[in-house]
């Protein structure tokens, strides 16, 4: 996996901050997980909605900054399932599968959909955490690695490209074996995380930059609350491990 190119990235989405409206379902559930494959299932309508304030940007949010009402997103930006699957000894299947089918044309400026490995910066201890990413920017449907650099700032180095299909009810990316493995512990496990995005992880707008999350995790990683933190990790990362 190559780093080509330095970029502050606004990649995110899951916390509104007119402090109000929180996911009310939350879970995830690991359904299989061996070795070669693990599928996560995760509950439906537990959006993660908080708009960015520009008074409080410290806030995790994961909608723009709004006066208007929190919007109801379709179903393409909620998880119903999240999967890696190993074919043969060189490829493995990243998916992602949504309630609703993935339009070619989604009439928002930017939407995410990812792959984090090795805690992203839910477990930001560390930097140099990889990913795979498949972005719309309000014209066009790019894929690429990234590696998160620095969680605070944040910083994100942008790497090569990646085949990707959609498919009846989400999308996939196809990644060598090789590739991946460069993600695993010493342990011989991936630890990852799947997500959607309605604004960037590094999302700037007016001077004011936002600490902002996804809409909707598998599993639910994140949880936004109304209290102080405001935030909580109500489920950990899953693993998977070659064949």
């Amino acid at each position: 996996m190559k780093k080509q190119c330095l970029i502050v990235l606004a990649t995110v989405a899951t916390m509104v901050i007119g402090l109000g409206s929180l996911a009310s379902v939350q879970g995830s559930d690991v359904v299989v997980e061996k070795p070669g494959i693990t599928i996560v299932q995760d509950a439906q309508g537990d959006l993660l909605l908080r708009r960015c304030d520009p008074g409080y940007p410290g806030i995790l949010c994961s909608l723009p900054p709004s006066a208007a009402p929190l919007p109801t997103l379709p179903g393409y930006f909620d998880i119903k399932n999240a999967k890696i699957i190993q074919h043969g000894t060189k490829w493995v299947d990243l998916f992602i599968a949504l309630y609703e089918p993935i339009p070619a044309n989604p009439p928002y400026g930017y939407v995410n959909y990812f792959w984090q490995f090795e805690g992203g910066c839910v477990e930001g201890s560390n930097v140099d955490k990889a990913g795979v990413s498949i972005t719309w920017n309000g014209s066009t449907w790019t894929a690429n690695w990234f590696v998160i650099l620095s969680c605070n700032p944040r910083t994100v180095d942008l790497g090569d490209p990646v085949p990707f299909q959609f498919t009846d009810d989400g999308v996939k990316v196809r990644v060598t074996l090789d590739d991946l493995k460069s993600a695993i512990d010493p342990d011989g496990q991936l630890i990852w995380h799947a997500g959607v995005r309605r604004i960037p992880f590094i999302y700037t707008v007016e001077g004011i930059t936002y600490n902002t999350v996804a809409v909707d995790y598998a599993p639910d990683v994140v949880e936004l609350i109304s209290t102080y933190p405001y935030y909580d990790y109500p489920e950990a990362p899953t693993t998977w491990e070659p064949r």
